[in-house]
């Protein structure tokens, strides 16, 4: 059985936070925000993308496959879930981890959403993502980056450095909006292409 891997890194040059950050150009449990099924031997099914511009209609439970800049480096990146409004653990009387974050109150008019995300490292080599992003996108086009958050009632946040080979990294994204705004899509960007999955279930396929 393959294990989740430990350790996602994702992009302090897409957040412009130096120090630990967690995917997707979120900071990590304890950092500070600035602006803004491999593991039982089951893969996702990669969606059809357009090979060129690398966009195409993803829906959650989508996966999509992605090439590194080096020999060997191949990941399978899916979204298969969301949860909204999202809740912490500690929240609700359950203990949050050592490594939570301490800015679990959330502003006044804003709520947090969150995104179950899978990467799965399905090359031959450690993946490093640090030049990675990601945005929740609103309806009006504004886009919202990760925030710190404590453990979700829902399962553990994405985090970390590196996905060894074969192992897969799985958590949630969470992102802090405005009440009254309507998130509609999230948003990755990975190596050199921009991915777009619609954040909700396709009506029919």
């Amino acid at each position: 059985m393959r294990h989740v891997a430990s350790a996602l890194l994702m992009s302090a040059l897409a957040m412009g936070v130096a120090g630990c950050q967690s995917p997707f150009g979120g900071p990590a449990a304890g950092a500070s925000a600035a602006g803004e099924e491999a593991r039982h031997g089951r893969v996702p099914r990669a969606a059809s993308l357009d090979e060129k511009s690398g966009r195409g209609a993803l829906w959650v439970g989508d996966a999509v496959d992605v090439d590194g800049r080096r020999f060997g480096e191949h990941l399978r990146v899916s979204v298969v879930g969301q949860v909204d409004p999202a809740v912490t653990a500690d929240s609700v009387g359950s203990a949050a981890s050592a490594d939570s974050a301490d800015d679990t109150d959330i502003a006044a008019g804003m709520r947090r959403l969150a995104v179950d995300v899978t990467v799965v490292n399905t090359g031959g080599r450690p993946y490093d993502a640090s030049s990675a992003g990601a945005w929740a996108v609103d309806e009006k086009g504004r886009r919202h980056r990760p925030v710190a958050s404590a453990p979700l009632t829902t399962g553990r946040i994405l985090k970390g450095n590196t996905i060894p080979a074969g192992e897969q990294a799985q958590g949630w994204l969470v992102f802090e909006v405005p009440e009254k705004t309507r998130i509609v899509r999230l948003q990755l960007a990975l190596e050199n292409r921009s991915l777009d999955w619609q954040l909700s279930f396709p009506p029919s396929r």
